[in-house]
């Protein structure tokens, strides 16, 4: 799991990347970043076939997407 939560995080660089730096309330740390719903697609898909099925029906209570860091400590939970 290890090895996904560090390609979650990778990916979370990638959303940093292409954000506007102009607005300086952007985040600036991997954890801080809310996981999209395309990253969250691209994560679920990259994972160990046993994993796949139980990440997939992963929802979120608010219509706000949670942060990276959040979604870590719910994959921690899950290990």
């Amino acid at each position: 799991m290890e090895r996904d939560i560090q390609y979650l995080r990778e990916l979370a660089v990638q959303e940093m990347v292409y954000y506007d730096s102009d607005n300086v309330q952007l985040p600036t740390d991997p954890d801080e970043v809310q996981c999209t719903r395309p990253m969250w697609r691209k994560f679920v898909w990259s994972t160990l076939l046993s994993y796949t099925n139980s990440l997939a029906v992963m929802d979120w209570k608010s219509k706000e997407a949670p942060t990276v860091d959040e979604v870590v400590g719910r994959l921690r939970q899950y290990e």
